[in-house]
């Protein structure tokens, strides 16, 4: 039996400041137990539960629910099982990206996809709307995914997002009209910065990483970028040549309109899809970051108007000690604001706006620690970073001036990584229910933790 023996946690409690509680689900996390931002949903609320998917320390994936009524913790589900001969269990077990995600359908049915690093992965349906207990085989949409993120969209369809291929490959989206049992025809190519002709700085050897959002009509893709730089190129800001991991600049920005498969940038102007290196520093720039690392895209947060904002990590003195920025369109231009220093530009955050128009920043912090970048496709926890602290920070004033409201961290001394909110059935974000994981050192296992404010 390849899937392990699972531990998980006797629903641990972790109080922070009023009452709130971070509960522990799961203490069998490997590298990226919970993704980063690039990969979504992670947890979806239906059939009154919600429902959490996670990499598991062998880099099988699991699932449990969370009763929201009770409070209480299912048994764990390997989603892995019945599927063990035709996996490389190796491969699992060293490659990060095959990590989970989950989402509903129309209908309440859930699916689960994973095992997607430039392979079709394995997607789940579960038997029953709202029980993620027993699946089923799902439907394939391509040959090709990595990093896939699911929206409902218009008229009650579901999108995927992901990259086609490697490093230099593009990014598009597929549309399924029944929450993900059949897709419509090929995919939709958005981001491509190698593309043809490569007219664009250094376009041969141009990548990206994509994060999205979805407006509140369902009508418009909002799509930011980072550049990722595949070859060895000399960063002059630090003197030296960076890793694989942090030669990564810059910050894009452009929206699809679905109906018509259209793009443009925060102008408005129509772009030619898919963005190529050259269009993408001249029309979609939101922030040239001077060879400072932005290792992943940003969380975004639209408004009441569908304007976006922004919240990522940007490196300073050095390529990993680094700061979160805040960033927002006023009178045509970009504005940055830094809110507090994070420890290394993979370190998670997440952004919110509240009725009151306050912005809420959830981020991963911390400061002085030593870390360790991996090599290739590393297997130790602290491959990709990490903070001190889970902290949430304010702004009342559209974000010009932040404040720390409450320091969410449950157990002191843990190391920690990835916020990712739980998705309402893919129509919004719940704003008082929020995943993260920790853990104590480079070779301990990872803890998934729900907190819950409610």
């Amino acid at each position: 039996m390849v899937c392990g023996v699972l531990c998980i946690l006797s629903a641990t409690l972790g109080v922070i400041g009023d009452e709130t509680k971070a509960v522990s689900f799961a203490e069998n996390g490997g590298l990226k137990m919970l993704y980063d931002n690039r990969q979504y949903p992670l947890a979806v609320a239906a059939g009154g539960k919600t429902h959490i998917v996670w990499r598991g320390d062998e880099g099988f994936p699991y699932c449990i629910s969370y009763d929201m009524e009770t409070r209480e913790f299912s048994e764990p589900v390997s989603l892995i099982q019945g599927y063990e001969d035709e996996i490389d269990a190796n491969h699992y077990k060293r490659d990060h990206h095959f990590a989970p995600v989950i989402w509903s359908d129309p209908e309440g049915y859930l699916h689960t996809l994973f095992g997607c690093h430039r392979t079709t992965g394995i997607h789940l349906v579960s038997k029953r709307p709202g029980d993620s207990t027993e699946w089923r085989r799902g439907i394939d949409f391509s040959e090709s995914i990595s990093y896939p993120k699911i929206h409902r969209i218009y008229d009650d369809k579901t999108l995927v997002y992901t990259r086609y291929s490697g490093h230099l490959g593009f990014w598009q989206y597929h549309i399924s009209n029944d929450g993900g049992n059949r897709w419509q025809g090929g995919g939709h190519p958005v981001v491509n910065l190698g593309a043809e002709p490569q007219d664009g700085e250094h376009a041969a050897y141009s990548g990206s990483y994509n994060t999205t959002a979805v407006s509140a009509d369902g009508k418009r893709l909002h799509v930011a970028f980072i550049w990722k730089v595949e070859d060895p190129l000399f960063n002059t800001r630090y003197n030296e040549f960076l890793g694989d991991h942090t030669q990564r600049y810059n910050l894009y920005y452009l929206y699809v309109d679905l109906p018509s498969g259209k793009g443009y940038n925060i102008n408005g102007e129509e772009i030619e899809l898919p963005v190529r290196k050259k269009i993408a520093d001249e029309k979609c720039l939101v922030w040239d970051t001077d060879q400072r690392p932005a290792a992943v895209g940003p969380s975004i947060c639209l408004d009441e108007n569908d304007s976006p904002h922004f919240l990522l990590p940007v490196s300073e003195e050095t390529p990993l000690d680094s700061a979160f920025y805040f960033l927002k369109r006023r009178a045509g231009e970009w504005e940055k604001t830094r809110i507090t220093k994070t420890l290394h530009p993979f370190n998670a955050s997440c952004l919110q706006k509240d009725e009151k128009g306050y912005y809420h920043a959830y981020m991963i912090t911390g400061s002085g620690e030593k870390l360790v970048e991996g090599d290739g496709l590393p297997t130790e926890m602290d491959g990709y970073g990490w903070g001190q602290r889970v902290e949430k920070w304010m702004s009342k004033d559209g974000g010009e001036n932040w404040d720390l409201v409450r320091d969410l961290t449950p157990v002191p001394g843990l190391r920690y990584q990835n916020i990712q909110f739980v998705s309402d059935g893919l129509t919004s974000e719940f704003d008082d229910l929020f995943l993260f994981y920790g853990w104590e050192d480079t070779n301990s296992p990872g803890i998934g933790y729900l907190w819950d404010a409610r």
